[in-house]
């Protein structure tokens, strides 16, 4: 059945040849019986024949179209269905990621406040500390004889040295706010790193001779005097001097810090390591958060900013490393980053290396 035919159309086309057929035969079969006188017969069941088979094919054709059209009707149904339930399950995933998302936003905005209100906190009592012992050493000096010269020279030191203690505060706070904010330019230049952990050692001698610390320099071959790597000579100067001072807060009397370089084919390996009171696995992960201390009471006693690890932190991912560590309570601390070996690379080139001498 074409797509165009009606169920009566159909019926119209098909039943005037069944009634031609029907007629015919019935002839044939009166012919057939010697009783042709009664040809009307023949007419009469052609007609009745068409007419029945109208009714027929008419009913035939239409049931078929009925369920032809009903099975399509059912799959479009069933796709709209199965499209409805992929939506709406879309829909449903949707949100919940746009929760999931919200709930991640909350968490994160949490924890910066309460990173910003710990922050406060910290910085608010690094300042307060060493004010606060400003203004009693003047106000001690006003209410006393200022006649006794040794009295006042000695509060005045006092006083300077808490006012140097603000000063390295607010200094390593421009500093790591400069890291922070990609603000301050970092040059890569080729630099003798034995010439700069030498002066690293120089800054902090004093500091170690208070603690009563033996600091020293071990170096890839005994009588070595020079070791180019590629680095911002003063930031490393800086991540040096950080790190032996926190050897030596957190070392031990008479104990040992050591400064060692050691060549790794491209690369240079630092490590400053001591043997001191440790640190605890729930520390390591906060180490190099602003103003967070292992031992509050002893490292704010023998001074420092709090600042240290973070900058070093900073400073050393600038470089494109990672700063380690290791330690174990009671055993020590190392520290340890790598650089890029001039040498090496210069050797590998087969060239000659004549690095400038950077101070």
């Amino acid at each position: 059945m074409s797509l165009d035919s009606t169920p009566r159309q159909l019926a119209k086309k098909t039943s005037p040849l069944l009634a031609a057929l029907a007629g015919v035969a019935t002839l044939l079969l009166l012919r057939a019986l010697d009783a042709m006188h009664l040809w009307a017969v023949a007419i009469l069941a052609a007609l009745l024949t068409e007419t029945v088979s109208t009714l027929i094919t008419e009913w035939s054709a239409e049931k078929l179209l009925q369920r032809r059209v009903k099975d399509l009707s059912d799959a479009i149904s069933q796709s709209s269905n199965v499209e409805e339930i992929h939506l709406e399950q879309q829909s449903l995933n949707d949100i919940l990621t746009w929760a999931n998302n919200q709930i991640d936003d909350i968490k994160s905005l949490k924890a910066k406040d309460s990173f910003r209100k710990e922050f406060i906190g910290n910085l608010a009592h690094e300042l307060k500390t060493p004010l606060f012992n400003i203004q009693g050493f003047i106000l001690t000096l006003i209410e006393s004889d200022l006649t006794d010269e040794k009295m006042v020279r000695r509060f005045l030191e006092k006083a300077e040295n808490n006012v140097s203690r603000m000063t390295e505060l607010i200094e390593d706070l421009d500093t790591i706010t400069k890291l922070e904010s990609d603000s301050l330019a970092l040059t890569l230049a080729p630099c003798n790193i034995i010439d700069t952990c030498k002066e690293a050692l120089e800054g902090i001698e004093s500091k170690a001779q208070k603690m009563d610390i033996d600091v020293r320099l071990e170096l890839p071959e005994v009588g070595m005097r020079s070791l180019h790597v590629l680095c911002g000579p003063v930031q490393i100067r800086q991540v040096l001097t950080n790190l032996l001072v926190n050897s030596i807060h957190y070392g031990k009397q008479g104990g040992q810090s050591t400064l060692r370089i050691e060549t790794k084919g491209e690369t240079v390996r630092i490590t400053v390591e001591d043997d001191g009171i440790g640190i605890s696995n729930q520390d390591l992960d906060r180490i190099y958060e602003r103003f967070y201390r292992v031992d509050k009471s002893r490292s704010r006693h023998a001074g420092g900013s709090g600042l240290g690890l973070s900058i070093v932190k900073h400073i050393i991912e600038a470089h494109g490393q990672t700063i380690k560590v290791k330690s174990k309570l009671n055993k020590g601390t190392s520290f340890s980053f790598d650089l890029v070996n001039l040498e090496a690379e210069a050797e590998k080139r087969n060239i000659r290396f004549d690095a400038p001498e950077i101070s």
